[in-house]
């Protein structure tokens, strides 16, 4: 006899009860004549006829099907098992199995029956687990797969606007921006524009395991990018990245990521734009028009199950916005100069040659050691290549910092206006800076003690030679410093033991 489901035997013994004939029975359960008349036959013989009621359906199966026969198995058929463990193996097809297979049993299975057998064994291996989304928990984040191509005007080039997602799972409620790539300045600012247009912020991000994200992959303790952990920290938001190839894990987003495409991002697919501001408009329009399109199987849409459940559970936003810091892992160099962008960023000298990490924000850089901060200056977009604290000086270096055209001028303006005037001489005849100040060093070393007076009077004689160098000026003091200097003038003795400014002109003395 056919086996027929227990639900239909249990209905013939009932009816049975009730006094219904074999027809009636039959009529009412849709078994034939036969079927009613061998199923209370063998409920009799069984002694289960007035009791069924307290059997269940696996042991009412057995009892009424004790006497059938095992169903004979077919020495054609697969082994499941060994097909499935193959099948994991790397470039194994279906294909190639079953071409095996049919060598093995050449009057076994077709294909299409060879892999119905294999989908009932996974259907059968499976099990489905249903994440619960409180409202306000998470948000799940991730990248389009789909860009928008554009001309970019200013460069006159074609590029591709990535698309960056995040989605509420509680009530689905989406969030679309695009940018020019996918690096971090992109990923964070993506974030940052979400919170705000959620109006609060979650208690847990669930991102891909993109390097923006995570700067190492681990099962259990993934090693997590600096500036998007810092990010998370100022919003007070736990990261939990989805698992590696496990995309159940952000479910809700890969779900929207998928209906954004369709819905919105194919719908733009003839669009021509030549700015990215021109696409983050169009997206801001079919994104709300998106969120108004109602639920297939739910009541409300998006806009609506947002504002009734999730946004009222979120956290609120911080009184002043979140300002993006990258995070450099380089080295110190010998001049205690730390290079980033273009510029060098001074720290204490005691730090040279050491390896550092530089925080860039756009208005500062921050340099740290061993986790210490050791150094912070504006950042600098133009100017002097060099960025130079005194304190981080060495003592030596000190005193040669404080060398510049203005600080010896006010010098020069302290012993004279010969002295003004041959300092300028120096600068402007001394192409080199450094040069001209060694030579400006030297004359105020070389002055020593000497009055304003007589400084003035040694800067005149060179004035007068021609003669710009820290020598000249060493040997025009020691003569006025002699009194052998005479006075400009008629009056001027003439004498062959006595020398003159012209004297000192046969060429450049060096320092």
């Amino acid at each position: 006899m056919n086996r027929i489901a227990m639900g239909k035997a249990k209905e013939i013994l009932r009816l049975h009860r009730l006094g219904l004939s074999y027809r009636d029975i039959a009529g009412s359960t849709g078994c034939g004549k036969t079927v009613v008349g061998e199923t209370i036959r063998r409920a009799k013989e069984v002694g289960i006829l007035d009791d069924w009621e307290q059997r269940l359906e696996t042991e009412l199966e057995l009892l009424l099907y004790a006497q059938d026969t095992p169903p004979r198995v077919s020495t054609d058929e697969p082994d499941i098992s060994l097909v499935l463990v193959e099948l994991a193996r790397p470039n194994m097809t279906r294909q190639l199995l079953w071409e095996e297979y049919r060598i093995a049993h050449p009057g076994g299975l077709m294909y299409s029956q060879f892999c119905d057998r294999i989908r009932q064994a996974l259907k059968a291996d499976r099990i489905d687990y249903h994440k619960p989304h409180p409202a306000g928990q998470e948000c799940e984040v991730d990248w389009a797969g789909t860009t928008i191509p554009y001309f970019d005007m200013d460069n006159r080039c074609f590029r591709e606007a990535h698309i960056f997602v995040a989605v509420l799972p509680a009530s689905n409620y989406p969030f679309l921006y695009a940018y020019e790539n996918e690096q971090q300045e992109s990923f964070v600012d993506g974030h940052i524009r979400a919170f705000e247009c959620f109006g609060g912020t979650p208690r847990i991000l669930i991102p891909d395991c993109v390097k923006t994200a995570v700067t190492k992959t681990d099962r259990f303790d993934p090693l997590l990018n600096k500036s998007y952990r810092e990010m998370a920290a100022y919003y007070d938001i736990t990261i939990v990245p989805a698992r590696p190839r496990k995309p159940k894990d952000k479910n809700m987003v890969e779900n929207a990521v998928g209906n954004i495409s369709r819905r919105i991002l194919a719908r733009m697919r003839d669009m021509r734009f030549t700015r990215l501001e021109q696409i983050n408009q169009t997206l801001a329009v079919l994104l709300a028009e998106f969120r108004e399109e109602p639920f297939q199987k739910l009541p409300g849409c998006r806009r609506s199950t947002f504002e009734q459940i999730e946004k009222s559970a979120l956290k609120p936003l911080p009184n002043s916005r979140y300002e993006l810091a990258l995070f450099h892992e380089l080295k110190i160099g010998t001049d205690y100069h730390v290079p980033f962008e273009g510029f060098c960023y001074s720290v204490p000298f005691e730090h040279r040659g050491k390896p550092c990490t530089v925080r860039s924000t756009p208005t500062t850089i921050e340099i740290f050691v061993t986790g210490e901060r050791i150094s912070v200056h504006q950042r600098r977009r133009d100017g002097e290549r060099y960025v130079t604290r005194l304190e981080h000086m060495p003592e030596q270096h000190k005193v040669v910092s404080v060398w510049n055209k203005e600080a010896f001028l006010d010098w020069a303006a302290n012993h004279g206006d010969h002295t003004v005037a041959f300092v300028g001489e120096v600068f402007r005849t001394i192409p080199h800076s450094i040069a001209a100040y060694r030579v400006c060093m030297g004359v105020a070393k070389r002055a020593g003690t000497a009055t304003a007076e007589e400084v003035d009077k040694a800067c005149a004689l060179a004035l007068d030679s021609r003669q710009f160098t820290s020598r000249y000026f060493e040997l025009a003091l020691a003569r006025v410093r002699m009194e052998v200097v005479p006075p400009s003038g008629e009056n001027s003795v003439v004498h062959s033991n006595i020398r003159g400014a012209k004297a000192f002109s046969g060429g450049n003395h060096h320092a």
